[in-house]
């Protein structure tokens, strides 16, 4: 069954999009497993608790690891069971969050901690599609400032998400089969149709459960 992954900068709309995704997909008759980073399995919401503790910064480094540790467990408990059992898997976030939210801001050069971690956590179970929403600073910035879902992550305020969303577009370049941009300088309605455009050949492999 196919892996779907949504990526974007804080703002960009990725947990409004994976829900409207997982909405479509199940009025399409699939079975679907709907999850996120670094939250999802067993270690994620500890992680989680640790990477928004608003008395201490940790380091680049530090949160790779950190990540890295839930997605190991986020991968063998959860993702390749659901995939094995015939659902459709869709995250938001997953591993190119982690290049662009530590390796590409990191003042040290992490690229080979990133890949060997990598490959030791994910192996073969990359996502078969990843789409990235993208959409300008400014707007990300003032959707930010009129959430009211009252999720507070105190790095927002220093992540430099010009280099974040650079990560993720150098991403899209270098994985253009994997990958695709969609723009989220639109309706949610727009987005939808244009990330179900991407999605929808994948139905053709994937017959309906009910």
């Amino acid at each position: 069954m196919p892996f779907i992954s949504i990526e974007g900068i804080d703002g960009s709309g990725k947990t409004e999009q994976v829900k409207l995704l997982v909405e479509h997909l199940r009025s399409a008759g699939q079975s679907v497993l709907q999850t996120k980073e670094p939250d999802g399995g067993q270690l994620g919401a500890e992680v989680r608790a640790i990477l928004t503790r608003p008395d201490r910064r940790l380091d680049p480094v530090e949160q790779l690891l950190l990540v890295s540790a839930a997605r190991f467990d986020h991968v063998q408990s959860i993702i390749r069971p659901a995939l094995a059992n015939g659902q459709w898997v869709i995250s938001d976030r997953f591993i190119d969050s982690t290049y662009a939210f530590q390796v590409a801001v990191s003042d040290v050069d992490l690229h080979q901690l990133f890949r060997s971690t990598r490959d030791i956590v994910v192996g073969s179970t990359l996502p078969d599609l990843t789409i990235i929403l993208d959409l300008p600073i400014e707007v990300a910035r003032n959707r930010r400032g009129q959430r009211h879902d009252g999720v507070a992550d105190p790095a927002e305020a220093t992540r430099d998400f010009a280099a974040i969303q650079d990560a993720l577009l150098t991403v899209a370049l270098e994985n253009p089969r994997r990958c695709h941009l969609i723009d989220a300088d639109q309706s949610p309605s727009a987005v939808a149709r244009d990330i179900w455009q991407l999605v929808e050949p994948f139905l053709r492999d994937s017959p309906a459960t009910h």
